[in-house]
């Protein structure tokens, strides 16, 4: 009786684990969206996207130019995160302990310098399959409205044409 009970205990936890694991794997083979996916959702906003690669988009929303990137396409068309990223060209840079503090205090966005002290914001907005258009739209304004603080932020610091 002690053996059936520990056998059925093991098959209950590898029943728990294994379809996990196989919706996982089925997530990233069927699921997800694709680029144009992606455009149309900007379209049906009234935003800009064009299509500039297999897994990129130029986009352009609320008066602010910025790159889409898929990731995690897992060699399909189809992909369950978007990268959303943006830089500002600065003539001096950005002080990092800014960029420090932005990071410390704000959950959507992540900020960094590039290789000549610009500040960059990037964001990442993941999805299931195709059918997550309203997902992915919650994601994108949650990315805009990082993106508008992150701007005033640092017009704070430097000031415009400063």
């Amino acid at each position: 009786m002690r053996g059936c009970l520990k056998a059925a205990a093991i098959l209950a936890a590898a029943a728990a684990v294994l379809p996990v694991e196989a919706l996982a794997q089925n997530s990233l083979a069927r699921g997800g969206m694709t680029i144009a996916e992606v455009a149309a959702i900007f379209e049906a906003h009234s935003f800009s996207a064009t299509i500039k690669g297999e897994y990129e988009i130029a986009a352009e929303a609320w008066g602010y130019e910025f790159v889409v990137d898929g990731a995690n396409c897992s060699g399909t068309e189809r992909c369950t995160e978007f990268l959303f990223t943006v830089g500002f060209d600065l003539p001096d840079g950005f002080p990092l302990e800014q960029i420090n503090v932005w990071n410390a205090r704000e959950l959507a966005g992540r900020a960094y310098l590039d290789e000549d002290g610009d500040p960059f914001l990037d964001h990442i907005v993941s999805v299931q399959s195709g059918r997550d258009t309203g997902a992915f739209y919650e994601g994108l304004i949650l990315w805009l409205n990082a993106l508008e603080d992150f701007d005033a932020f640092i017009s704070e610091i430097v000031p415009p044409g400063a």
